[in-house]
Formats: structure tokens, sequence, C-alpha cells
């Protein structure tokens, strides 16, 4: 009789190690199958994803870039914010220039900023660039880019692919 409120201590505390043990268990499966739904889907977008980047053109005295991107595979492109443009040049100052421009969609675009100008096609979400569509963007320079052979830009969209353009 002695020894059978220690024991009953005992199998509780084992008890309950059991259950929060299971508990624990559950969560962290749970957790991992979130993470590989995750990233099933983000390879499932970036191996969707692919873009004709053409007809780049320089105007405005150097100032400006535009270029056309045309989406030939399945995967959207919505979130413009999340994609990056970089582009490296020489600038008429003789200076070289490596800038990260961001998107923006004022009515008057700012210098060293990324705007789309136009969709070509664009039936079935407005303002998505849809397998098929087209988009014309314009990159707005200061100081404006002198003529040669080195330069380019880099679009990384916003499944983590990038397209290397030069112009």
């Amino acid at each position: 009789m002695e020894q059978t409120i220690p024991a009953l201590i005992i199998a509780a505390v084992m008890i309950a190690a059991g259950i929060l043990l299971a508990d624990v268990t559950t969560t962290s499966v749970s957790n991992s199958n979130e993470s590989f739904r995750q990233i099933e889907a983000i390879a499932e977008d970036r191996l969707g994803t692919d873009l004709s980047i053409s007809n780049t053109a320089v105007g405005g005295s150097g100032t400006e870039v535009t270029f056309d991107v045309l989406n030939e595979g399945r995967t959207p492109m919505d979130d413009f914010d999340s994609m990056d443009l970089i582009i490296t040049y020489d600038g008429t100052d003789l200076v070289r220039y490596v800038v990260w421009l961001p998107f923006n969609e004022d009515v008057t675009q700012p210098d060293n900023t990324w705007q789309i100008t136009s969709f070509l096609n664009d039936y079935h979400n407005i303002g998505v660039l849809d397998m098929g569509e087209q988009m014309s963007v314009r990159i707005k320079l200061n100081p404006a880019t002198d003529v040669g052979p080195d330069r380019w830009f880099v679009l990384a969209t916003e499944t983590g692919l990038s397209y290397t353009v030069y112009y």
C-alpha cells in the first residue's frame, strides 16, 4: 500500500509525458507536410515560368529603355512589386552604374524606376500577365545610358527565375 501512491504518481507522469510527446510529434509532422506542400507549389510555379523578352530599345536621349515581355509559360505574373530589375550601364558621364530599380505605378514616372506601359491581349485577368499575354515595360534612367555593347539588365521574377538581356 505504501508503494501505491508513488506508483500512481509515476504512472500519471508517464501518461502525461506520452500525451505531450504524441502532440509534439503530430505538430511536427503536420508542419513538415505543410512545408512540403509549399515547396511543391513554389517548384510548380517555377517550372511553369517562361518569359521571352524582346524589342529592347533606348530612347529619350538615353534616359528611357523599353522592352516587351511575353509570358510563354503557364504561371501568371501579377506581383510586380516582388519582381526585381537590375540594370548595368555606362552613363553619359562615363561612370559605370549598377542600379536596382523598383517597380512604380505613378502617372509621372520618377527616375530610376520601371513600370508597365501597356498589356497586349489582356482579356482574362486585367493587369495580370497570363499565358500568351505580353506587356510593354519602360525603364527611366538618370543619368542617361551611353551607347555601347557593355550594358544589360536582369529581370528577376516573383518565382525566382531571372532573365538577362543585353540592350
